[in-house]
C-alpha cells in the first residue's frame, strides 16, 4: 500500500468517525468481485471512469480495497440500479472527495435523483396497473367470465 500512508488512513477514519480497519486496504480486486457482485473488468472500468475513487495499490500495482472502499462501491452500484446517469454518479463522487464541504451539493444531487427515481415508480406503479387490468381481462375471457366495468377488452 503505497498511495495511502498509515497516517492519511488514520485522519480519513478521524474524519469519517469510523475504526481504523474501516479504511485499512486488505481486500483483493477479486475479493471485492464476490462482495459486490461487481465483475473485475467492471471495478477498473468505474475506477477509470471516477465512478469509485481511485484505490490503494501494493508495491506491485495491484488493487487493495477497505471496507469502506467496498461500502461506497455498493452505494454506487445503488445508484446505477436506480438509473443514475454516469456523470451525475461521477460528480457525486467528485463531490464526496471534496469532504464536508460539499455536503449540501451531494444532498441537492442526491434529492433531485430520489424525485425522479420517485416519478419513475409512479409511472411503474400505472404500468403494473394496465398489466393487470389486461390480465384479468383475459382470465375472464379464458374462463368465460364477463370483464368487470371499465377493464379493457383489447
Amino acid at each position: 500500500m503505497h498511495d495511502k500512508t498509515m497516517s492519511d488512513l488514520a485522519e480519513l477514519a478521524r474524519l469519517l468517525d469510523v475504526p481504523l480497519a474501516q479504511v485499512v486496504p486488505e481486500w483483493s480486486v477479486g475479493e471485492v468481485s464476490e462482495r459486490t457482485g461487481l465483475g473485475i473488468d467492471t471495478l477498473r472500468y468505474y475506477e477509470r471512469l471516477g465512478l469509485i475513487e481511485p484505490v490503494s495499490r501494493t508495491a506491485g500495482g495491484r488493487r487493495v480495497y477497505s471496507d469502506l472502499d467496498i461500502e461506497r462501491i455498493r452505494f454506487v452500484r445503488r445508484l446505477r440500479a436506480t438509473g443514475m446517469p454516469v456523470e451525475t454518479v461521477a460528480e457525486y463522487v467528485r463531490l464526496r472527495a471534496q469532504g464536508p464541504s460539499t455536503a449540501r451539493q451531494r444532498l441537492d444531487l442526491l434529492r433531485e435523483h430520489r424525485e425522479i427515481v420517485e416519478r419513475q415508480r409512479a409511472e411503474l406503479a400505472q404500468n403494473v396497473a394496465a398489466v393487470d387490468a389486461k390480465i384479468a381481462y383475459y382470465v375472464h375471457l379464458i374462463g368465460g367470465e364477463t370483464p368487470a366495468a371499465g377493464e379493457a377488452t383489447t
